[in-house]
C-alpha cells in the first residue's frame, strides 16, 4: 500500500514541474490536479473522473497508471456508489444515509409485483406454445420420442463423431498465465533503497523508494520485473510467497516466476 497523493507529488517534484506546467500537458483543471494529490477526492465530480484524472495525471509523470487505479480501487472503490471518500466531522468515511429505508424499501417491492406477474404469465404462455409444438411435430412423424435411433443430422462418410470429454488441442484456447506476485520487504538495521522498472531495463519506471526495516512494498505481473537493490542485504525478496536470498551489495535483478536471476547492466 502506497499514499497516491504523496506518490504523485514526489514525481512531479523530481520532475521540476509546478501545477500550471501539468495543467497545461494533461488538460486536467489545477484545483482537480491539487485535489489528487491531496488525496481530496471528494472534490471531484464523479468516480469515473477520479479513475481517468488518476491514469492520465500518473502517465504523465511516467508512473504506472493501473498500478494508480488499482491503489485507489483498494482504499475507496467501497464508496463509489455513494458519497466517494467523503469524510464526517470525526475524520471516519461514511455512506450517505437514505431518508426512510423502509418506505424505500417497500416502494421498490411495490414496483416490482407488476413486472413479476408479467414475466410470470409470459413464461407460462411460452410453455404451453412449446407442448402444443412437440404435439404437432409427434403428429406430424417428425420427433417421434420413442424412435432414438433417427439421426437429427446426415452422417458423411469417414467422418468420426468426437467423443465427449476432448476436444481438437488445434482449437484449444490457451489459458492465460498465472499473474506472479512479488513482495519486497525491508529488512536488518537500514532496509533497501530499490527502484522497480517493468519487465526489464528498459521498462516503464514504477516504483522508487527506501524500504525501511519491516515496510512492505507488493507487485503483481504477467511476466517479470527488473528490480535495483543498493543494499542488498537489507532487503527480502518473495517471489509467489518462497523468498530468495540477495547478495552483491548494489546489484541489478531480473525478477521472473522461477526466481531472480542477474540482470546486465544498463
Amino acid at each position: 500500500m502506497f499514499e497516491i497523493g504523496n506518490t504523485l507529488r514526489e514525481a512531479r517534484l523530481r520532475r521540476g514541474l509546478d501545477i500550471a506546467e501539468c495543467e497545461v500537458a494533461t488538460k486536467i483543471r489545477p484545483k482537480y490536479l491539487r485535489a489528487l494529490e491531496d488525496e481530496h477526492f471528494d472534490l471531484l465530480p464523479s468516480p469515473a473522473y477520479i479513475r481517468g484524472f488518476l491514469r492520465s495525471y500518473a502517465e504523465f509523470l511516467d508512473l504506472d497508471g493501473q498500478l494508480v487505479i488499482d491503489e485507489y480501487e483498494s482504499r475507496f472503490g467501497a464508496f463509489d456508489s455513494g458519497d466517494h471518500g467523503r469524510r464526517s466531522p470525526d475524520g471516519m468515511q461514511r455512506r450517505p444515509r437514505t431518508d426512510n429505508p423502509g418506505r424505500r424499501r417497500a416502494a421498490r417491492g411495490t414496483a416490482r409485483r407488476p413486472t413479476r406477474r408479467r414475466t410470470e404469465a409470459q413464461l407460462l404462455w411460452l410453455a404451453i406454445g412449446g407442448v402444443l409444438g412437440v404435439g404437432l411435430l409427434v403428429q406430424m412423424g417428425v420427433g417421434d420420442p420413442n424412435d432414438s435411433s433417427r439421426a437429427l443430422t446426415p452422417a458423411v462418410p469417414g467422418a468420426t463423431t468426437p467423443q465427449p470429454g476432448t476436444e481438437d488441442p488445434e482449437l484449444a484456447t490457451p489459458e492465460r498465465p498465472e499473474a506472479v506476485r512479488i513482495v519486497l520487504t525491508g529488512t536488518g538495521a537500514y532496509g533497501s533503497y530499490v527502484e522497480v522498472r517493468a519487465r526489464n531495463a528498459a521498462g516503464r519506471e514504477v516504483y522508487r523508494a527506501t524500504l525501511t526495516p519491516g515496510q512492505t512494498k507488493s507487485f503483481q505481473v504477467d511476466r517479470s520485473i527488473w528490480l535495483r537493490a543498493a543494499n542488498t542485504d537489507g532487503l527480502e525478496l518473495k517471489v509467489n510467497d518462497k523468498v530468495y536470498p540477495l547478495s552483491g551489495g548494489t546489484a541489478d535483478f531480473l525478477v521472473l516466476r522461477q526466481g531472480p536471476r542477474p540482470a546486465a547492466d544498463g
